[in-house]
């Protein structure tokens, strides 16, 4: 069955704009209409095609009103809990990670996710520079997770009770409901003062320490890396990488197929692209587009190449299991659909073979 963009963009719409209904937002069909004639109504004058003025819409940040609600409702979870466990002598920092601190975010598919670190303890790499002048505590990471874990779920349901709850997950604490307009994961954690963070106190050198309680293991990861990491790239191609994301992410979503993906995989597959493959000027946005088709073309026929990928930090491959690589081919697939489309809007009587087609949607990025 042939895709149809232009229910595509309504949906892209729909999670980009306040105008749609989360968590106890509410807004008239008439504010609907407005909000999504003016963001598609600039790129239907760039260009009549409705699988272009997709792709278009799907590159831009989520509206400036729904992110700040997520911060807002982010701040209200933090605020509560780093009170709450104040009183109980508990001293904590909370910082935001994942994408919506990154501006990459999805309407109704992101949540907010909040790390909860305790202040007075840290684990930290033994042979660092300054190793010798810290303390070892006789608690453990794993104990010490737990215990502030289970405070965390003490304090939030008192201070939302009203709220849905969900303990179960192995990392986290999920909170949505009652009051809230957002859902927010609470991810109990200790903050990894790795050699390089010894040597340079650049705290975007933090790596951080989390329990996954299923399987009884710590888990060390760099949030903060991750979006510096990003920030540099997006500056480095005038906005394209977030715009690369939020496509693929967009896509992933409105796929007929299950894109074994996640949103980490992706931000690194875009990552690792050359940085002028993404360089484009305000008005040659569609740039974006040829570059991510003609990358995941390269990776679903190339192997090798995939496989020696590093995700953003360089803790491991992105390619984790044959899921993975078919979740690459199946991208491939949707931007090669995506920009034959294009090409045949553009110029119905365009050659489906695939110079011909690629041809003709550069030239109308172009212009």
């Amino acid at each position: 069955m042939a895709t149809d963009y232009s229910k595509r963009i309504s949906r892209v719409n729909a999670r980009r704009n306040s105008g749609a209904v989360s968590f106890g937002e509410s807004a008239t069909t008439a504010q609907d209409s407005s909000i999504l004639d003016s963001v598609t109504k600039g790129y239907q004058k760039k260009t009549r095609s409705s699988s272009f003025q997709y792709a278009l819409v799907s590159m831009q940040e989520v509206d400036a009103q729904y992110t700040a609600i997520s911060y807002r409702e982010a701040e209200r979870v933090a605020k509560q809990i780093d009170s709450g466990l104040q009183r109980r002598s508990t001293l904590v920092t909370v910082e935001l990670q994942g994408s919506l601190p990154l501006n990459v975010h999805l309407r109704r598919v992101s949540d907010v996710d909040m790390l909860v670190a305790p202040t007075d303890y840290f684990v930290y790499d033994p042979h660092g520079p300054a190793a010798s002048t810290y303390t070892a505590s006789k608690s453990t990471a794993p104990a010490t997770i737990s215990g502030l874990r289970a405070e965390c779920c003490t304090v939030i349901r008192s201070a939302f009770p009203a709220a849905k709850i969900d303990d179960s997950g192995a990392k986290c604490i999920t909170v949505s409901e009652g009051s809230l307009l957002r859902e927010i994961d609470v991810v109990p954690a200790v903050i990894y003062k790795t050699a390089t963070y010894q040597r340079t106190q650049n705290s975007d050198d933090r790596g951080v320490q989390i329990y996954d309680k299923k399987s009884g293991k710590i888990i060390t990861n760099y949030p903060f890396k991750v979006r510096s990491f990003i920030n540099a790239k997006d500056d480095r191609t005038a906005g394209g990488c977030k715009k690369a994301i939020r496509l693929l992410k967009n896509m992933k979503e409105d796929s007929d197929s299950l894109i074994e993906l996640s949103s980490f995989d992706i931000m690194s597959l875009v990552y690792a692209m050359p940085d002028a493959d993404l360089v484009h000027t305000s008005y040659r946005e569609g740039k974006v587009v040829s570059s991510l088709q003609n990358w995941f073309f390269t990776l679903a026929h190339d192997e090798t190449i995939l496989r020696s990928l590093d995700v953003v930090d360089g803790t491991r491959k992105i390619i984790q299991s044959t899921a993975n690589i078919a979740g690459v081919s199946l991208m491939s697939d949707e931007l090669n659909i995506l920009l034959l489309r294009i090409a045949q809007e553009l110029e119905p009587t365009v050659p489906t073979s695939y110079p011909a087609w690629r041809s003709r949607v550069e030239s109308e990025f172009l212009i």
